[in-house]
């Protein structure tokens, strides 16, 4: 390791150690921390590794506690594996689809993560907000970010009416949202919408992250 890399790494959190172009998320920037451990950032943001991972583990854990055994996951937004490898650890006999729109992200996330190694996921290569005919799951998480954008179609009363058939009765949905600046206030409103259409809403609020936790009943 060069001491230019090694200085990188220390004090800049990480190394620049490829950048993709892609058509849907712009410049897929890949980065090495000192640890050896890698992380992905689009449109300024980290979207798999590094503080994503310790941002979803401490919301899985405030779930995993009052959660029962779930065993079918659907995942809108799997980027580079980050959230499915966690459910896997946690949930060792747990089936997963993901669904990620930009074939990029999935070829980032198995060379440089463990996508390609991650048991009993399903990868789908589709738009999720346009995903119809699918099975029901338990378990489902909404993580739709372009960058630090929240598609304004996932938003929709359409898509969480569509949403909820792929829900089992007892299951969960889990929504992701950054909760910073303007985005506190399109959190409001977008929690009233949640309101309309389930039951139960509980929120988790994990460093500049909020979970909005959703039941049937």
């Amino acid at each position: 390791m060069s001491l230019k890399s090694l200085f990188k790494k220390i004090f800049f959190g990480g190394e620049l150690i490829e950048e993709i172009e892609s058509s849907i998320n712009g410049k897929i920037q890949i980065f090495e921390q000192f640890s050896g451990k890698k992380f992905v950032r689009v449109g300024g943001i980290t979207q798999s590794g590094g503080i994503v991972e310790k941002i979803w583990e401490k919301a899985l854990i405030n779930l995993h506690c009052s959660l029962f055994n779930i065993h079918n996951s659907l995942i809108l937004g799997l980027g580079c594996g980050t959230v499915a490898e966690l459910l896997v650890k946690k949930w060792p006999k747990i089936k997963i689809t993901g669904i990620e729109i930009d074939p990029k992200m999935i070829e980032v996330g198995k060379k440089y993560f463990n996508l390609g190694k991650i048991s009993n996921l399903k990868i789908l290569v589709k738009d999720a907000i346009k995903t119809i005919n699918i099975q029901q799951f338990d378990f489902i998480l909404v993580d739709l970010y372009c960058g630090q954008k929240f598609p304004k179609e996932a938003e929709d009363e359409r898509f969480l009416k569509n949403l909820k058939r792929f829900l089992e009765k007892d299951g969960l949905i889990v929504f992701n949202r950054l909760n910073f600046g303007e985005y506190k206030k399109n959190n409001a409103v977008f929690l009233e919408k949640l309101k309309c259409q389930f039951q139960k809403v509980k929120i988790i609020k994990v460093g500049f992250n909020l979970f909005f936790v959703c039941q049937l009943a």
